[in-house]
């Protein structure tokens, strides 16, 4: 599901996602079985991320009865048009994200 993507942040500058580097990969072929994006579409794809957390402080402002602590974490990684997806923590995510909302010990 992960994506290898090359993106453009600003001038002359890029971020690679996904994978790692390779010992012995020439540059020139770095290009390869990559998709391009821009900075925009990657603040966009990380800016769902809000939405999310939203969604779940919705849901639990909506509880009767709500925990002292509650805890959430997923795993999130980029499909091939620089799209979030949220994976399992299991399915090797690019990154994960990790919310808790209550006491802190």
């Amino acid at each position: 599901m992960s994506a290898r993507i090359i993106v453009n942040v600003s001038e002359g500058k890029i971020v690679l996602i996904g994978g790692s580097p390779e010992a012995g990969m020439p540059d020139v072929g770095l290009s390869d079985g990559l998709t391009r994006a821009s900075g925009e579409e990657l603040s966009a794809a990380l800016g769902a991320i809000g939405d999310i957390v939203k969604s779940f402080q919705a849901t639990i402002d909506a509880l009767p009865s709500r925990p002292q602590t509650i805890e959430v974490e997923f795993g999130a990684s980029f499909g091939r048009e620089c799209d979030l997806w949220i994976v399992s923590g299991d399915a090797n995510p690019e990154f994960r994200i990790r919310l808790v909302w209550g006491a802190q010990g």
